[in-house]
C-alpha cells in the first residue's frame, strides 16, 4: 500500500475501487486494516481512501497528534491525491476527526457518517475519568499488548465472535505505547459541542445499543447537528462495523446514495472527478 510524505511525516494509507471519494478513518489503536469488513462492499461504488493516522498502521509517529491538526493533515492527503470533495466516514477516534473535518473546511466534506463516536472526549463524569485512568495507567505500565486482548474482548464478547477476537487483538496489538498515550491524550482534550450547528453537511449518526457511548449522549450529538439522521443497531457494541457489517455497510451505502449531490468544486489538477 502507498505512503505519501505529507509535512515532513510519512502518511500510510490504502486506495481502492473507482467513483465519488469516500474517506475512511479508523478508531484509537487501529488502523485502515481494520476496514476489511467495508471495502469489498464500498469499493464497488466509491474511491475508498483509508488513511493510517498519526503513528498507526504504516504512518509515521512523528506526525501531530491533535484532532484538528489530523484533520487538516488528510485535507493534505486528498490534495496530493487529486480530490476536492469526498464523503467521510469515521469510527471512534475517527469520528472525531471526521467531525473536526467537516468544521476545518465543510465545502469539501459531503457527507458525514460518524459510527460509535461523540462530540467530546473530555473525561468529564465519573465514568469517563475512572475509563481513563485505567487505559493510562494499563497501557503505560505494560504496553498494549494486555490492553489488546480486553479490548477485544469487550468488543466481541460472544462465542461466534472468536475469529473477529482474534483479529482485533492481532490488528491492535501492533501498536506501540508511546502513540496510544499521544493519541489518548489528544483525545482527551477534544471537543466540539459547541460547535455542532457548524457542521452542515448530511450526517448520519450510527451508535450500538451496547456502545461505550450512552444513547442519551449520542441522541444529543444528532440533536446538535441541523441535518443529522440516527441508526441504531441493537446488540451490537463499540465494533459495529465489524460484528454488524453487512446490516451496516447496507445502512451506509444507502445514506451515501440519498447525500450525493452536484460536486460543488472541480477536482485539483488535471485528476478525474472523485
Amino acid at each position: 500500500m502507498p505512503t505519501l510524505r505529507l509535512e515532513g511525516t510519512d502518511c500510510h494509507y490504502n486506495d481502492t475501487g473507482e467513483g465519488p471519494a469516500l474517506v475512511l478513518i479508523h478508531g484509537l489503536g487501529a488502523s485502515q486494516a481494520d476496514w476489511f469488513t467495508q471495502l469489498p462492499a464500498f469499493e464497488r461504488q466509491y474511491r475508498c481512501i483509508a488513511p493510517d493516522l498519526t503513528g498507526h498502521g504504516g504512518s509515521s509517529p512523528d506526525g501531530p497528534y491533535d484532532i484538528f491538526a489530523q484533520a487538516r493533515r488528510l485535507f493534505a492527503l486528498l490534495d496530493a491525491l487529486g480530490v476536492q470533495q469526498a464523503h467521510v466516514l469515521g469510527h471512534s477516534m475517527g469520528g472525531a476527526v471526521a467531525q473536526s473535518m467537516a468544521l476545518v473546511a465543510p465545502e469539501r466534506v459531503r457527507s458525514l457518517t460518524i459510527c460509535n463516536s461523540t462530540a467530546g472526549f473530555r473525561p468529564t463524569t465519573p465514568k469517563k475519568l475512572l475509563e481513563a485512568v485505567s487505559r493510562v495507567a494499563l497501557v503505560g505500565t505494560l504496553g498494549v499488548q494486555p490492553l489488546a486482548g480486553l479490548i477485544a474482548y469487550r468488543l466481541f464478547p460472544h462465542a461466534d465472535q472468536a475469529d473477529l477476537r482474534r483479529t482485533m487483538r492481532a490488528h491492535f496489538a501492533q501498536g506501540s505505547r508511546p502513540v496510544y498515550l499521544c493519541s489518548l491524550f489528544a483525545l482527551g482534550r477534544w471537543s466540539i459541542w459547541h460547535r455542532l450547528a457548524d457542521i452542515t453537511c448530511s450526517t448520519l449518526v450510527i451508535a450500538a445499543e451496547h456502545d461505550y457511548f450512552p444513547l442519551t449522549e449520542t441522541q444529543r450529538l444528532v440533536e446538535g447537528i441541523p441535518d443529522a439522521q440516527l441508526q441504531v443497531f441493537p446488540g451490537s457494541r463499540h465494533g459495529t462495523p465489524m460484528d454488524r457489517a453487512e446490516a451496516f455497510n447496507t445502512r451506509v451505502l444507502e445514506f451515501l446514495a440519498a447525500a450525493r449531490g452536484p460536486v460543488q468544486a472541480p477536482p485539483l489538477g488535471e485528476a478525474a472527478p472523485a
